[in-house]
């Protein structure tokens, strides 16, 4: 499925790809974890977030502070450990957000009631 994404050049992501990441980070914001994955629309197609996300986590573009601040309320259990300009690229940002998937997949998987 990743490949419906364009590939990083250089380490930089195309405008496509980071405006579908700045929509995977606003599904996620709304998701309710009981239900599915989100999906959202990158080139006309229906990519899971965990996609964009794994697509970006070798960018090395800088993360705007809109972003970050709308990251640190999505995530603020992660954040507080992490120093002030943290994460600095979508790279981090990426690794961040997929790092809670797992855990979200892995509680799903050993929790029945999780669900």
């Amino acid at each position: 499925m990743s490949s419906l994404l364009p590939p990083l050049h250089n380490g930089h992501a195309s405008i496509y790809l980071l405006n579908g990441f700045h929509e995977a980070l606003h599904a996620y914001e709304d998701w309710n974890m009981r239900s599915e994955e989100p999906q959202v629309a990158v080139f006309g197609k229906s990519v899971r977030i965990s996609v964009i996300f794994r697509r970006l986590t070798q960018c090395s573009d800088q993360l705007p502070q809109h972003v970050l601040q709308s990251l640190k309320a999505a995530i603020p259990q992660l954040m507080q450990y992490q120093p002030a300009d943290f994460p600095a690229t979508y790279a981090d940002a990426a690794g961040l957000l997929r790092q809670v998937l797992k855990n979200h997949s892995r509680q799903q998987a050993t929790n029945p009631a999780y669900n």
